[in-house]
Protein backbone atom coordinates (compact mmCIF):
# COMPACT_ATOMS: atom_id res chain seq x y z
CA UNK A 1 0.00 0.00 0.00
CA UNK A 2 2.97 2.27 0.69
CA UNK A 3 4.39 1.81 -2.50
CA UNK A 4 1.23 2.74 -4.09
CA UNK A 5 0.47 5.71 -2.64
CA UNK A 6 4.00 7.17 -3.26
CA UNK A 7 3.55 5.79 -6.73
CA UNK A 8 0.57 8.16 -6.99
CA UNK A 9 1.66 11.24 -5.05
CA UNK A 10 5.47 10.79 -6.39
CA UNK A 11 5.90 9.30 -10.23
CA UNK A 12 8.72 10.93 -10.64
CA UNK A 13 10.21 8.85 -7.77
CA UNK A 14 10.09 5.72 -10.25
CA UNK A 15 8.70 3.55 -7.62
CA UNK A 16 8.03 -0.50 -8.41
CA UNK A 17 6.87 -3.26 -7.33
CA UNK A 18 10.65 -4.17 -6.41
CA UNK A 19 11.45 -1.01 -4.35
CA UNK A 20 11.84 -1.58 -0.77
CA UNK A 21 10.57 1.10 1.51
CA UNK A 22 12.83 1.25 4.97
CA UNK A 23 12.22 3.93 7.71
CA UNK A 24 14.72 4.96 9.53
CA UNK A 25 14.38 6.38 13.52
CA UNK A 26 16.26 7.09 16.29
CA UNK A 27 14.78 4.75 18.93
CA UNK A 28 13.81 6.30 22.19
CA UNK A 29 15.92 5.97 25.36
CA UNK A 30 14.38 5.83 28.90
CA UNK A 31 10.81 6.34 29.63
CA UNK A 32 8.52 6.65 26.66
CA UNK A 33 6.24 9.60 28.53
CA UNK A 34 9.34 11.62 28.79
CA UNK A 35 10.46 11.30 25.62
CA UNK A 36 7.12 13.14 24.88
CA UNK A 37 8.98 16.35 26.30
CA UNK A 38 12.79 16.19 24.32
CA UNK A 39 13.90 17.61 21.71
CA UNK A 40 11.55 20.49 21.91
CA UNK A 41 8.20 18.89 22.32
CA UNK A 42 7.78 19.90 25.24
CA UNK A 43 5.10 23.14 24.25
CA UNK A 44 3.42 20.92 21.68
CA UNK A 45 2.90 18.16 23.61
CA UNK A 46 1.16 20.52 25.71
CA UNK A 47 -0.47 22.12 23.41
CA UNK A 48 -2.26 19.13 21.99
CA UNK A 49 -3.16 17.98 25.73
CA UNK A 50 -4.65 21.53 25.98
CA UNK A 51 -6.30 21.10 22.44
CA UNK A 52 -7.94 17.79 23.45
CA UNK A 53 -8.89 18.99 26.99
CA UNK A 54 -11.05 21.89 25.80
CA UNK A 55 -12.53 20.11 22.84
CA UNK A 56 -13.92 17.14 25.43
CA UNK A 57 -14.97 19.71 27.96
CA UNK A 58 -17.48 20.41 25.60
CA UNK A 59 -18.08 16.95 23.49
CA UNK A 60 -19.33 15.79 26.65
CA UNK A 61 -21.11 18.79 27.97
CA UNK A 62 -23.30 18.89 25.10
CA UNK A 63 -23.78 14.73 24.71
CA UNK A 64 -24.97 14.84 28.64
CA UNK A 65 -26.70 18.02 28.91
CA UNK A 66 -27.98 19.13 25.73
CA UNK A 67 -31.46 17.27 25.87
CA UNK A 68 -31.84 18.11 29.34
CA UNK A 69 -31.26 21.83 28.49
CA UNK A 70 -34.36 21.58 25.79
CA UNK A 71 -36.37 19.67 27.75
CA UNK A 72 -35.93 22.67 30.37
CA UNK A 73 -36.58 25.21 27.48
CA UNK A 74 -39.83 24.00 26.23
CA UNK A 75 -39.64 20.60 23.79
CA UNK A 76 -41.34 17.36 24.40
CA UNK A 77 -38.47 14.69 25.40
CA UNK A 78 -39.46 13.20 21.68
CA UNK A 79 -37.74 16.73 20.11
CA UNK A 80 -35.08 16.58 22.86
CA UNK A 81 -33.91 13.36 22.06
CA UNK A 82 -33.89 14.19 18.26
CA UNK A 83 -32.10 17.60 19.15
CA UNK A 84 -29.11 15.18 20.94
CA UNK A 85 -29.37 12.80 18.03
CA UNK A 86 -28.77 15.34 15.80
CA UNK A 87 -25.51 16.74 17.13
CA UNK A 88 -24.22 13.04 17.23
CA UNK A 89 -25.35 13.05 13.40
CA UNK A 90 -23.38 15.83 13.09
CA UNK A 91 -20.14 14.26 14.82
CA UNK A 92 -20.34 11.04 12.30
CA UNK A 93 -20.54 13.11 9.06
CA UNK A 94 -17.83 15.51 10.61
CA UNK A 95 -15.54 12.51 11.72
CA UNK A 96 -15.79 10.80 7.87
CA UNK A 97 -15.91 14.55 6.07
CA UNK A 98 -12.50 16.14 8.35
CA UNK A 99 -9.98 13.46 6.66
CA UNK A 100 -10.91 14.39 3.42
CA UNK A 101 -10.41 18.29 4.22
CA UNK A 102 -7.32 17.51 6.18
CA UNK A 103 -5.93 15.73 3.37
CA UNK A 104 -5.83 18.49 0.64
CA UNK A 105 -5.39 21.83 3.28
CA UNK A 106 -3.20 20.68 5.70
CA UNK A 107 -4.19 20.04 10.31
CA UNK A 108 -4.15 23.72 10.99
CA UNK A 109 -6.19 25.08 8.66
CA UNK A 110 -8.65 22.44 9.05
CA UNK A 111 -8.88 22.39 12.72
CA UNK A 112 -8.72 26.17 13.36
CA UNK A 113 -11.47 26.48 10.75
CA UNK A 114 -13.31 23.63 12.47
CA UNK A 115 -12.80 24.99 16.08
CA UNK A 116 -13.67 28.77 15.01
CA UNK A 117 -17.13 27.37 13.99
CA UNK A 118 -17.48 25.35 16.71
CA UNK A 119 -17.64 28.53 19.17
CA UNK A 120 -20.00 30.15 16.85
CA UNK A 121 -22.45 27.52 16.91
CA UNK A 122 -22.39 26.08 20.22
CA UNK A 123 -22.54 30.06 21.57
CA UNK A 124 -25.63 30.65 19.29
CA UNK A 125 -27.57 27.23 20.36
CA UNK A 126 -29.10 29.22 22.98
CA UNK A 127 -29.96 32.29 21.31
CA UNK A 128 -31.97 30.23 18.78
CA UNK A 129 -33.36 27.85 21.13
CA UNK A 130 -36.98 29.28 20.51
CA UNK A 131 -36.76 28.12 16.88
CA UNK A 132 -36.36 24.26 15.85
CA UNK A 133 -35.24 24.21 12.34
CA UNK A 134 -32.77 26.98 13.42
CA UNK A 135 -31.67 24.87 16.51
CA UNK A 136 -31.36 22.10 14.56
CA UNK A 137 -28.96 23.48 12.10
CA UNK A 138 -26.62 25.13 14.49
CA UNK A 139 -26.76 21.78 16.51
CA UNK A 140 -25.78 19.85 13.88
CA UNK A 141 -22.36 22.15 13.10
CA UNK A 142 -21.57 21.94 16.39
CA UNK A 143 -21.76 17.87 16.71
CA UNK A 144 -19.83 18.10 12.84
CA UNK A 145 -17.06 20.40 14.42
CA UNK A 146 -16.79 19.40 18.53
CA UNK A 147 -17.51 15.40 17.98
CA UNK A 148 -16.22 15.22 14.87
CA UNK A 149 -12.56 17.37 15.01
CA UNK A 150 -11.62 14.83 18.00
CA UNK A 151 -10.87 11.77 15.99
CA UNK A 152 -8.49 14.43 13.83
CA UNK A 153 -6.91 15.78 17.13
CA UNK A 154 -6.18 12.42 17.92
CA UNK A 155 -4.88 11.51 14.42
CA UNK A 156 -3.05 15.35 15.04
CA UNK A 157 -1.23 13.97 17.72
CA UNK A 158 -0.50 10.56 15.89
CA UNK A 159 1.27 12.63 13.11
CA UNK A 160 3.22 14.65 15.08
CA UNK A 161 5.08 12.28 16.63
CA UNK A 162 7.69 9.61 15.41
CA UNK A 163 6.57 6.32 15.45
CA UNK A 164 8.27 5.14 18.85
CA UNK A 165 6.20 7.44 20.60
CA UNK A 166 2.82 7.68 18.55
CA UNK A 167 0.94 5.00 20.76
CA UNK A 168 2.17 6.80 24.13
CA UNK A 169 1.75 10.52 22.88
CA UNK A 170 -2.10 9.34 21.74
CA UNK A 171 -2.56 8.07 24.66
CA UNK A 172 -1.27 10.83 26.76
CA UNK A 173 -3.09 12.86 24.59
CA UNK A 174 -7.01 11.64 25.26
CA UNK A 175 -5.88 10.75 29.17
CA UNK A 176 -5.50 14.38 29.84
CA UNK A 177 -8.44 15.13 27.36
CA UNK A 178 -10.74 12.65 29.54
CA UNK A 179 -10.20 14.85 32.69
CA UNK A 180 -12.07 17.42 30.36
CA UNK A 181 -14.87 15.00 29.46
CA UNK A 182 -15.45 14.31 33.29
CA UNK A 183 -15.13 18.50 33.93
CA UNK A 184 -17.34 19.39 31.09
CA UNK A 185 -20.77 17.75 32.53
CA UNK A 186 -19.57 18.78 36.49
CA UNK A 187 -19.39 21.95 35.62
CA UNK A 188 -22.25 22.17 33.03
CA UNK A 189 -24.59 20.70 36.04
CA UNK A 190 -23.37 23.45 38.22
CA UNK A 191 -24.40 26.39 35.85
CA UNK A 192 -27.98 24.73 35.17
CA UNK A 193 -28.27 24.42 38.85
CA UNK A 194 -27.04 28.60 39.47
CA UNK A 195 -30.45 29.16 36.76
CA UNK A 196 -28.50 30.44 34.16
CA UNK A 197 -30.03 31.16 31.27
CA UNK A 198 -29.82 29.18 28.10
CA UNK A 199 -28.26 31.70 26.18
CA UNK A 200 -25.16 32.55 28.81
CA UNK A 201 -24.70 28.84 29.68
CA UNK A 202 -23.91 28.07 25.77
CA UNK A 203 -21.64 31.01 25.33
CA UNK A 204 -19.81 29.92 28.37
CA UNK A 205 -19.59 26.40 26.28
CA UNK A 206 -18.41 28.35 23.36
CA UNK A 207 -15.30 29.27 25.34
CA UNK A 208 -13.22 26.14 25.56
CA UNK A 209 -13.72 25.44 21.45
CA UNK A 210 -13.08 28.65 20.91
CA UNK A 211 -9.70 28.01 23.59
CA UNK A 212 -8.96 25.23 20.79
CA UNK A 213 -8.86 27.24 17.59
CA UNK A 214 -6.36 29.43 19.34
CA UNK A 215 -4.47 26.30 20.53
CA UNK A 216 -3.97 25.28 17.21
CA UNK A 217 -2.46 28.42 16.23
CA UNK A 218 -0.37 28.15 18.76
CA UNK A 219 1.18 24.65 17.93
CA UNK A 220 1.75 25.95 14.06
CA UNK A 221 3.40 28.61 15.51
CA UNK A 222 5.41 26.77 18.31
CA UNK A 223 6.58 24.55 15.86
CA UNK A 224 7.27 26.37 12.76
CA UNK A 225 9.49 28.43 15.25
CA UNK A 226 11.39 25.25 16.96
CA UNK A 227 11.58 23.69 13.44
CA UNK A 228 9.50 20.71 15.16
CA UNK A 229 7.31 20.03 12.52
CA UNK A 230 5.43 17.26 12.63
CA UNK A 231 7.65 14.36 10.94
CA UNK A 232 4.81 12.12 9.12
CA UNK A 233 2.60 15.10 7.86
CA UNK A 234 2.40 18.22 6.92
CA UNK A 235 0.82 20.34 9.84
CA UNK A 236 -0.41 23.28 7.62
Amino acid sequence: HARAWLARFAPQAGIDANTRIVVRERAASGAPVAELFREGRLPVTLLLWAISFMNLIDLYFLSNWLPTVMRDAGYSPGTAVIVGTVLQTGGVIGTLSLGWFIERYGFVRVLFACFACAAVSVGLIGSVAHALPWLLIVVFAGGFCVVGGQPAVNALAGQYYPTSLRSTGIGWSLGIGRIGSVLGPLVGGQLIALNWTNGALFHAAAVPVLCSALFVLGLAAVARRSGAQAPNAAMN
